[in-house]
Formats: structure tokens, C-alpha cells, sequence
């Protein structure tokens, strides 16, 4: 059975890189899973379950509804020409910059896919019109959210890790402290790596890029910015590190669907003589996300599920229990398989917590360290992965292929995690 949900993964993976239909090869393969495993009826509960997820929906929905009002209204236009001559004199350095960015807006937005849908709807019109392509601007934003160390030492994961040494000795403090210089170093690992591959990979996607980038450049000359337009885009995002980062604004009033709704409101009074328009754009922008993104979600959680219902994540779970002395390895790379393959960091990192991190004094290795490695493998891998909601958000945004944007990533991730083996382990 095995086997067949290892071929099954295979061919849908194969399916997605040749360009079918990306929500029928997951929700084909997820309930072809389901049936062989004898529980075809877990499928659609799957399915609607994701359509209602709380978080991910509203978040996406009224995020991607801010947006389309921004683009309708034309205040888009006005911040990315207003932020075309600084940001081209830093062009080179841009996507790497873009990566750091994304890890400091994480430390406060802390759901990947809720930070994709905040920031990529403002940093990639940006990046895509000073000449980056599609697929590497949101590579850039990916890696970002991902790929450095939380900073959080009371994060749930970090708990979760601390309470199972059974020697009581690890601690978030000390996980925060063992991560961090080894996460600056994967930062910009990280970063000039997707910059890298996108040159050797993204070339066909660079020349349209580098020809609208001069047309941007060019009609930048005779646009006149208006300041409070260009700044629109931007302000739930200031609410929300305002909220965040100072005590001037509550973050537990101030939460990420407030801030969008307060652009919202904002917008009605600046364009108070179109509020129709703005009103239609806003509750569009929601319906369009739903299709495009929210959808593409639902059928990726079918595929977990047929993944779980045929066995494939205990097997290699199971696998990495019976095999305590390949934990170093494992750490580094056997969550992050499990992430890659259902989309899901969360499953992958509590899967190595309760399995093997009780055992990390019988194998050697300092708690805190190998809590760490298995954290980070975890993010590693969902940044790795097509079916993540991370990636299904940013894709939704820029337009660009998940198949093209994580073979942007996957070979820094690598090297990330054999660097973090050599340094903490």
C-alpha cells in the first residue's frame, strides 16, 4: 500500500510539473489515497473543512480584498513609482533584502501565509516592476518566511520542544539563543541563493521583466506621486507593526482582518465620490482570492489527507523513530520531507517533538540544539513544498507557477540544513 501511495505522490507531483490543472492533480491523487486506503470518505470532509478554515480564509480573503482596491483605485500604482528610484539604486541586492525583510515582518505576523498575503500584495508589484520576475520575487518572499530563527522564546513550538527533554533543562531562551546566529547565516544563505537561481533559472522570465522595468522607468518620469495615495497601500501594515512592536496600538484589538478593514474605511472617505467602485473592488478582491487561492488550499489538504489515510507520514515517522541514531540527520531532513510533500511545517516539527526529542540525552545530542535543527526543518520543508498554503498565497498574488517558484529554493534549503547540522549539531 505503500508503494502505491508513494506512486500515487509521484505522478502527482509529475502532473503539477507538466502543467495540468494543479487543484484537479491534487484532489485526483488525494482521493485515489483515500480510496485504496479504504476511507474515500475522508476526502470531501477534507475538502470543505479547508474552505472554512478560520485563519487562512479571512486573512487571505480580506488581505487580497484590500489589495484589489488599491489596484482598482490606482493607489498601487502610485507606491510602486514612488518606490521605483530608491529601490532600483538597491536592485542588485533587492531580493536577498526582500528575504530579510519578510523573516523581520514573520517575527510579528507569525502565520506564514498570513505574512505572504500582507506583504506580497505590496512587495511584488514592486519587485516585478523594477525588472524582477515573477517567480523569483516570490521565491524572495517565501525564503523569507520560512527560513530564519524565531525570536520568540515562549513560540509554541519552542514550548512544545522544551517540554519534552525530560532532564528539564531546555529552555525557549536557550532554542532562541542557539538559533539565532545560525539563522542570520541561513538568512542570507537563504536570500543569495533564490537570487542565484533566479538568474540561472528564471532567464526566459527575466528579458519581458527587464523590458517592462524600462517602461516602468520610463513612464516614472512623467507620473506625479501623490504622497497620501502611495502611502495607502502600506498603512494596515504599519497598524500591524504599530500593534506588534509598540505599546501605542493593542495588538489583541488591532489583529491583522482590523487593520485591512481600517484601509478599507480609509479608502471609502479618500474616495468618497467613488465608493461604489471601492465597495465593489473590496468584496471582489475577496471572491477572486477565494477562487484562486483559498480553493487551491482545499484541494492540497484532500492530498494531505490521502497521504495520512495510506500511511506514507507514519511510515517515514515511524521509520525515524525505530532509527534514533540517524537523529542528526534526521532532524535536518526528515521533517522537512514531511513538510515538503503535505504542505504542513506544524505536522512535521510535532511529529520529531514527541518521537524523538525525548531521547535526545540517550543520543547525545544538547536538547536545545537538536530542537532547534528539527524546528527550522520543519519551516525548511513547507518552504520547499507546492502545496503549502504559503506558497498557494504568494502564487495567487504574483501569477508565477509553484513548480517554478520552489525550484528557486530548494537547493539553498540543502545547504541551509547542512549548515545548521555542522554548526549546532
Amino acid at each position: 500500500m505503500l508503494w502505491l501511495g508513494a506512486a500515487i505522490v509521484v505522478l502527482t507531483f509529475v502532473g503539477i510539473i507538466l502543467k495540468f490543472d494543479t487543484k484537479l492533480c491534487l484532489i485526483l491523487g488525494g482521493a485515489l489515497m483515500c480510496l485504496f486506503s479504504g476511507q474515500l470518505s475522508a476526502a470531501v470532509p477534507a475538502y470543505c473543512a479547508s474552505l472554512v478554515n478560520g485563519t487562512i480564509v479571512y486573512y487571505t480573503c480580506i488581505s487580497l480584498g484590500y489589495s484589489t482596491v488599491m489596484k482598482t483605485m490606482g493607489c498601487t500604482d502610485h507606491v510602486i513609482y514612488a518606490a521605483l528610484g530608491p529601490l532600483s539604486k538597491v536592485k542588485k541586492g533587492l531580493v536577498p533584502l526582500t528575504t530579510i525583510i519578510t523573516w523581520f515582518f514573520m517575527q510579528a505576523l507569525s502565520s506564514a501565509a498570513t505574512c505572504a498575503a500582507v506583504e506580497g500584495t505590496i512587495m511584488i508589484p514592486i519587485m516585478t516592476a523594477l525588472g524582477i520576475p515573477a517567480a523569483t520575487a516570490t521565491a524572495a518572499i517565501l525564503m523569507g518566511t520560512g527560513i530564519g530563527p524565531s525570536l520568540n522564546p515562549g513560540g509554541t513550538f519552542y514550548v512544545a520542544a522544551a517540554q519534552a527533554d525530560p532532564m528539564g533543562e531546555a529552555s525557549g531562551v536557550g532554542m532562541v539563543s542557539a538559533a539565532f546566529v545560525p539563522g542570520c547565516i541561513a538568512l542570507l544563505v537563504g536570500g543569495i541563493g533564490v537570487m542565484i537561481f533566479g538568474k540561472l533559472l528564471d532567464r526566459g522570465a527575466a528579458g519581458g521583466s527587464e523590458d517592462a522595468a524600462r517602461k516602468a522607468m520610463e513612464a516614472a518620469g512623467s507620473f506625479k506621486v501623490n504622497p497620501l495615495f502611495a502611502i495607502m497601500p502600506i498603512i494596515p501594515l504599519m497598524l500591524i507593526l504599530l500593534a506588534n512592536y509598540t505599546p501605542i496600538l493593542d495588538a489583541k484589538v488591532f489583529d491583522i482582518p482590523t487593520c485591512m478593514f481600517c484601509g478599507f474605511v480609509l479608502a471609502l472617505i479618500v474616495f468618497m465620490k467613488d465608493y461604489k467602485t471601492v465597495s465593489t473592488a473590496f468584496f471582489r478582491g475577496q471572491g477572486d482570492a477565494f477562487f484562486s487561492i483559498i480553493t487551491l488550499m482545499a484541494a492540497a489538504a484532500v492530498f494531505v489527507k490521502g497521504m495520512g489515510a495510506i500511511g506514507i507520514t507514519n511510515a517515514i515517522v515511524e521509520a525515524m523513530k525505530a532509527n534514533p541514531s540517524i537523529a542528526k540527520f534526521g532532524a535536518a531532513y526528515i521533517p522537512m520531507v514531511i513538510a515538503m510533500l503535505s504542505g504542513s511545517g506544524n505536522a512535521a516539527c510535532f511529529a520529531f517533538i514527541e518521537s524523538v526529542l525525548p531521547h535526545s540525552h540517550e543520543i547525545g545530542i544538547d536538547h536545545n540544539k537538536l530542537s532547534v535543527v528539527c524546528v527550522g526543518s520543519g519551516s525548511w520543508g513547507r518552504t520547499w513544498s507546492p502545496v503549502a498554503a504559503v506558497t498557494v498565497v504568494l502564487c495567487g498574488i504574483s501569477g508565477a507557477e509553484p513548480m517554478d517558484v520552489i525550484k528557486l529554493t530548494a537547493v539553498p534549503l540543502i545547504v541551509i540544513a547542512a549548515m545548521y547540522i555542522i554548526v549546532l549539531l
